[in-house]
């Protein structure tokens, strides 16, 4: 099922996103979002340090947005449907343009998902108690 696309983030998200940001030490400025993160690659190595699967020599440097947009593609298929991301082709256009918000929604709901997950233990009592 594909997630809805990206959008501007909330207040709240936004505060929760850039907390994240100074705790993990990334930098993250209007310049760099467009110019740098446009690229699989430095998402790529941010995601690295919860997912050592991910194969960094896959994502190569690309300056023409071709490139960019198949690097895109390659990553969502490879990395983010086994986080439970399915991404729009829009959506992975948008990154490989470097929209404005594109990035930082994209780490946003990586980061959600990361910690809104319970613990199993807490969804077999969800399971066996919502039974009885």
């Amino acid at each position: 099922m594909a997630m809805q696309g990206i959008r501007k983030l909330s207040y709240y998200e936004r505060a929760s996103l850039e907390k994240w940001l100074r705790k993990e030490d990334v930098a993250l400025n209007p310049r760099s979002r467009r110019d740098k993160y446009c690229e699989v690659r430095p998402v790529a190595a941010i995601l690295k340090k919860w997912h050592p699967s991910i194969e960094l020599r896959c994502y190569t440097s690309a300056s023409s947005f071709s490139r960019r947009l198949q690097s895109w593609k390659v990553f969502s298929f490879r990395e983010l449907k086994k986080l439970g991301l399915r991404l729009k082709t829009e959506d992975l256009q948008q990154l490989a343009e470097g929209r404005p918000g594109a990035v930082d929604w994209l780490l946003f709901r990586l980061i959600s998902k990361k910690e809104v997950r319970p613990p199993i233990a807490i969804e077999f009592l969800h399971l066996f108690h919502g039974s009885s």
